[in-house]
């Protein structure tokens, strides 16, 4: 029996609330979170939640929590890291990460209409890999954000981004502001393999050529060219706001986790170190970039980034140095 979600008194809910379990009906209860003396709060000290708990699939934690009817059970790493205040130290590198050859944190939230999940890979030389996925509680991906930089540089940018005015980017602008050009803030530079992955995956959610050349910092003639590069829209002949035939046009396509992992079983998982190595090993011996996507279930796009960040030697290598031109 695991705690696999909860909620707080304002009825948000958190961890995996639409989890597969085994029993007729959750068991549900009750539990209250004291504040550790001479910590840093986890965001739940102090609170009341109810938990619902029963067998499931889900990842277990080590650590089990007792309810307020003296009952006590384990729970899901997910809903571990929630109600753990260790889990919700800022990312720098921590006493425990400091000298270890690499660590994880896991975290996730949600709300009614939101799931957020996060994942950090703390790297050698004082680096961290962070990646971000936004979904609906169904799972369709709504935004992505990945990269890598120095744990130092991590509380400076978070205080960016937390003071940054978004709220008022979303706010109605004027005819003649909407009708200004994108300016192409990476005229020329070439695509990255990532950059390629993100432009066919929007694309083909629906995402607009002049959308896409806004998020991509480039023109909507760049975008255009690209995409009839990559085959999926006719020869931009004209200046139509959209390539694509009027008569055919096509229906925006949701794509959740669960549907990526049906074509590349290991989407969004993060690279161990053992399987770098075998990646390095298996490009010398000369395996092609479709048959280590294939092997390594990974769209071509992650295994071409993932062969230049460990610089790896062999034709595989070559081809992601040419991937997305």
């Amino acid at each position: 029996m695991l705690i696999y979600a909860f909620r707080d008194a304002r009825g948000t809910w958190y961890g995996d609330p639409d989890a597969a379990i085994q029993d007729v009906r959750p068991g549900r209860g009750v539990l209250s979170l004291p504040t550790a003396p001479g910590q840093d709060p986890g965001l739940f000290d102090g609170q009341q939640v109810e938990v619902f708990y029963g067998s499931c699939d889900l990842e277990a934690s080590q650590t089990s929590y007792r309810l307020d009817d003296g009952a006590s059970y384990a729970a899901t790493w997910h809903v571990h890291e929630l109600l753990s205040p260790a889990y919700h130290l800022p990312l720098t590198a921590p006493a425990a990460v400091r000298g270890a050859a690499k660590a994880t944190v896991k975290l996730e939230t949600g709300s009614p209409h939101r799931r957020y999940s996060l994942h950090a890979d703390f790297l050698a030389e004082g680096r961290v890999e962070i990646t971000v996925v936004v979904c609906t509680p169904d799972g369709v991906i709504q935004g992505e954000l990945t990269g890598e930089m120095d744990v130092r540089d991590l509380d400076e940018v978070s205080r960016l981004i937390v003071s940054a005015p978004i709220a008022s980017a979303a706010e109605p602008t004027s005819s003649a502001a909407s009708a200004a050009p994108v300016k192409a803030t990476r005229h020329g530079q070439a695509w990255t393999p990532e950059a390629v992955a993100y432009l066919k995956e929007h694309y083909r959610a629906g995402i607009s050529p002049e959308q896409l050349a806004e998020e991509l910092g480039r023109s909507e003639k760049s975008i255009r060219w690209k995409l009839y590069g990559l085959k999926l829209t006719p020869y931009p002949s004209d200046l139509v706001p959209d390539p694509r035939p009027a008569a055919e046009p096509e229906t925006p396509k949701a794509y959740t986790v669960e549907a990526k992992r049906q074509l590349h079983p290991n989407a969004y998982k993060p690279w161990e170190p053992e399987d770098e190595k075998r990646l390095a090993e298996r490009c010398a011996q000369g395996a092609s970039l479709p048959e280590l996507s294939q092997e390594f279930g990974r769209n071509e796009g992650a295994v071409a980034s993932r062969l230049l960040k460990i610089k790896a030697e062999g034709p595989a290598a070559d081809d992601a140095l040419e991937y997305g031109g």
